[in-house]
């Protein structure tokens, strides 16, 4: 018999924390409690604990909030984000005809509430990881969630058939349907020893020669939080896209504190961090949701090639799967790296029919348009 409890800000205090849920406690209960934007600034959402026969998952819970961040906004997802990265093809016809038909999607998707959406097991990250869970009590969780949430679409991000083939099995068993989100690259010493690559081998050898100290998460201090915050904003705000989450410096204190994600830096001779990286981490899988270093400095100098070699170490190291998420395919690809097709579950089957229409619309586009540009320009 599957055991299912939802707690949220309101009932949180009655959970009984185990001893082997650590982590998540000091990762949930302030989100739950403070708020999300505390930590995240431009992610608006309520946050919630699932317990699903003592697996503890991240709930995020959505109702419109179009301008929230991709990470609990399908429709910033879909098309906000979307359509940002349609200007990088290089193809203006393309560019135009893509935008275009982001635009009517925007408007059907708006129609079908596509942002009144569960998520599970959302740590509000660009890439979620999942603890090794088999699956067993899906169909009670999703039964308890429709009763719960009768009008809302049911949704797991960020997974894969490398990492998650059980998974993604026992989610399609149970009626639940595949979104193609992202093509995410990995490094895995099953497909092939990526050290022997000689961009591997130049960048290790450029940590070795460095003028940087080279810091580890212990070694990281309060006073580096502010720093921390600004350049990953540098990076992945300024650079990429203000769609990607916003972590405030509150978040970074509460990461660092608790080492839910393990942080290395490069630190110059004045004693300050030029780069920063940052790896979560879960039952032999790591991501690096944390990555910024000071742009105005000479590419020259190599700090975004230092840092994904300290990612790949670690990982090497602790004998884990790196997921390096999308973009920079070609840097990635030269590394070893190899692509996967990164999905979204979700479950609409008790929605209104105008509602899953559309959702089938939706998939339709993004596995017959959508996934053959990602492999094509390798986004």
């Amino acid at each position: 018999m599957t055991n299912v409890a939802l707690y949220t800000s309101k009932n949180i205090d009655s959970f009984i924390w185990q001893d082997s849920h650590v982590f998540e406690k000091h990762y949930l209960l302030p989100f739950i409690k403070e708020g999300a934007q505390k930590f995240i600034a431009n992610v608006e959402t309520e946050t919630a604990l699932l317990e699903v026969d003592g697996y503890i998952f991240p709930v995020t819970i959505n109702n419109k909030e179009y301008e929230s961040s991709y990470v609990c906004s399908p429709y910033n997802a879909c098309i906000s984000y979307s359509k940002e990265e349609m200007s990088k093809l290089g193809n203006k016809p393309l560019e135009f005809a893509l935008q275009t038909l982001a635009n009517i999607s925007g408007l059907l998707l708006k129609s079908a509430k596509i942002n009144k959406v569960v998520s599970i097991n959302n740590w509000l990250l660009s890439t979620n990881l999942y603890q090794a869970w088999d699956g067993e009590g899906i169909k009670t969780m999703t039964d308890f969630l429709v009763q719960t949430f009768p009008d809302h679409v049911l949704m797991s991000r960020s997974l894969n058939e490398h990492t998650n083939p059980t998974l993604l099995k026992q989610y399609a068993q149970n009626g639940y349907d595949f979104v193609p989100s992202r093509q995410v690259y990995l490094f895995d010493k099953a497909n092939g020893d990526y050290l022997k690559k000689n961009n591997v081998k130049w960048d290790f050898a450029l940590l070795e020669d460095t003028g940087y100290c080279i810091v580890t998460h212990d070694e990281i201090t309060p006073g580096d939080y502010s720093r921390i915050t600004d350049l990953y904003n540098k990076l992945y705000l300024d650079k990429y896209s203000y769609h990607n989450p916003q972590f405030t410096i509150e978040c970074i204190a509460l990461w660092h504190k608790h080492k839910l994600v393990v942080m290395q830096g490069l630190r110059n001779q004045s004693g300050i961090l030029d780069g920063i990286a940052g790896c979560f981490e879960r039952d032999g899988i790591t991501t690096a949701p944390l990555v910024g270093y000071d742009t105005a400095l000479p590419q020259s100098i190599g700090l975004y090639r230092m840092l994904i070699a300290l990612v790949i170490k670690r990982a090497h190291i602790h004998n884990m799967v790196l997921n390096c998420s999308s973009g920079a395919s070609e840097f990635k690809r030269l590394r070893g790296a190899v692509p996967e097709i990164e999905y979204s579950v979700i479950y609409t089957k008790h929605l209104s029919l105008y509602r899953r229409v559309i959702w089938r619309i939706l998939i339709w586009i993004l596995s017959y348009i959508g996934v053959p540009l990602m492999r094509k320009y390798k986004l």
